[in-house]
This record gives C-alpha cells, sequence and structure tokens, in this order.
C-alpha cells in the first residue's frame, strides 16, 4: 500500500494575485513546504497580492502564523498585499487569541 504524500500548501496564479492554498492541519511539520509556498508566491513578479486561502485548512498552529507574519514583511518589502481569506471558525479563533486578527486583513 502507497502512502500519500501531504502536500499543505500549493500556489494558484490568478491574474495578479498569487494564491497560497492550505490544506488539512498545517503545523510546524508542514513548514518546509510552507516556506517553498511562500517563496514561490513572492516569486511571481506580476503578482501584487498575494492571498493566504484557508478554505480546506482544518487546523494552523503557532509556527504558521509565524510564517505569515514573515510573509507579510516580506511582501510589504516588495510593494505586495497580503490577505487572508475563508477561514474557518476554528482558526479565526486562533487568529483572535493573540490578536493577529488585527495584524492581517481576513475576509
Amino acid at each position: 500500500m502507497r502512502k500519500e504524500t501531504i502536500v499543505p500548501a500549493i500556489v494558484e496564479i490568478r491574474g495578479e494575485i498569487a494564491c497560497i492554498v492550505l490544506y488539512g492541519d498545517v503545523d510546524f511539520s508542514m513548514q518546509e513546504n510552507l516556506g517553498n509556498a511562500i517563496d514561490q508566491a513572492l516569486g511571481v513578479e506580476t503578482a501584487r497580492e498575494i492571498q493566504v486561502d484557508m478554505t480546506n485548512a482544518t487546523f494552523i498552529d503557532s509556527s504558521v502564523i509565524r510564517s505569515l507574519l514573515k510573509l507579510q514583511e516580506r511582501a510589504r518589502a516588495k510593494d505586495k498585499s497580503i490577505s487572508i481569506w475563508n477561514c474557518n471558525d476554528h482558526i479565526r479563533e486562533i487568529f483572535g487569541i493573540g490578536g493577529f486578527d488585527q495584524m492581517f486583513v481576513i475576509h
């Protein structure tokens, strides 16, 4: 029986938007994949905005929030905006507990 490889983050290019789509439980063990997706999104020269789509994410931990804060800093340096989309109630609560919901544009 073959074990499936879990890919928690992929990048989709939608015109001037680089969208990082998260899947499943995204935690510290997924940091390499998330970091690669962030680098890929930042590298899209035509993208003016980076969206993080959490429609399919079921959980994030503090390492993901740290990565998103670093993404925000790096995006600003490249004159790109960042926004977070489609969080479930649990993920919204995670952002709210630490006041991170005030640091990001969340739709």
